[in-house]
C-alpha cells in the first residue's frame, strides 16, 4: 500500500475566516510535505495563499502523478530567482 501525503484539512484551512487568494502566475517554491512515515522537501508551484496556508501543486516521482493540496504557510520557501 502506498502512502498518501498529509495535507491540511478543511478545519485547519478554515476558508470561512481566511480567504484564499490566487497566485497569477503560480510561483516556484520549496515545500515540506508530510507522509505518515516521513517528511520530504519538494519543488512545487504555489497556486494560492491565505493568511495561514499555501496551496501547492507538485509532481510525486515515486507514483508518477501530480498532487495538489494545502500546507502550512511556514512549510513553504520561495525558490531563488535563478530557478524561476
Amino acid at each position: 500500500m502506498r502512502e498518501e501525503p498529509v495535507m491540511l484539512t478543511e478545519a485547519e484551512l478554515d476558508l470561512e475566516h481566511h480567504r484564499a487568494h490566487e497566485f497569477t502566475p503560480a510561483r516556484r517554491v520549496y515545500a515540506w510535505i508530510r507522509y505518515p512515515s516521513q517528511a520530504y522537501l519538494v519543488q512545487a508551484n504555489a497556486t494560492a495563499w491565505t493568511a495561514t496556508a499555501i496551496r501547492i501543486w507538485f509532481f510525486e516521482p515515486k507514483v508518477r502523478i501530480h498532487r495538489e493540496g494545502w500546507v502550512w504557510r511556514n512549510a513553504v520557501t520561495p525558490a531563488p530567482p535563478t530557478e524561476e
